[in-house]
């Protein structure tokens, strides 16, 4: 294995965990704290005047509606971001096998329920929509690792000539 395949492999085991400890920490977050930190996102993309709860914007979305909405992508982007990353681990260790897609989104469905079950413990309740909508996420990133592989091999072959 290369030294520069070693050092990307380094920063994707590094990235990989700080990603676990942003996503299993953020489930260990109240559900008060955890509401609080998605309204400041929803007050970033929303006017000021639509703020007040109960709300219907032109659009016809709530502020509580948009919150909510706020929160499950939220779940969907980390879950992108997890199975990217360990898509790209076993990419790396040079393994291009289909199985490996079916190890890493049987891998995400683990993180999710281990992530659902973490919120049964920080008093927020688990859903089960939660782990579906995090399961589209790793779907998410699976597909972008797998559009990635794609365009490095072409690429690759591209440079040889």
């Amino acid at each position: 294995m290369s030294n520069k395949r070693k050092r990307l492999l380094t920063v994707l085991y590094i990235t990989f965990t700080i990603s676990m400890i942003l996503v299993w920490g953020q489930s260990c977050i109240n559900k008060e704290d955890s509401s609080a930190t998605s309204d400041i996102v929803v007050e970033m993309i929303t006017p000021i005047d639509e703020l007040e709860p109960g709300y219907r914007s032109d659009t016809g979305w709530t502020y509580v509606e948009l919150s909510s909405l706020v929160r499950k992508l939220a779940h969907v982007a980390e879950y992108i971001a997890v199975s990217f990353q360990l898509m790209c681990i076993f990419l790396l260790k040079g393994k291009k096998k289909f199985v490996n897609y079916i190890n890493c989104l049987f891998l995400g469905m683990l993180i999710a329920l281990i992530d659902e079950t973490i919120q049964l413990f920080s008093n927020r309740g688990s859903e089960i929509r939660d782990i579906w909508i995090d399961l589209l996420g790793v779907l998410g990133g699976l597909l972008i690792a797998f559009l990635a592989g794609v365009i490095v091999r072409r690429r690759s072959k591209v440079e040889k000539w």
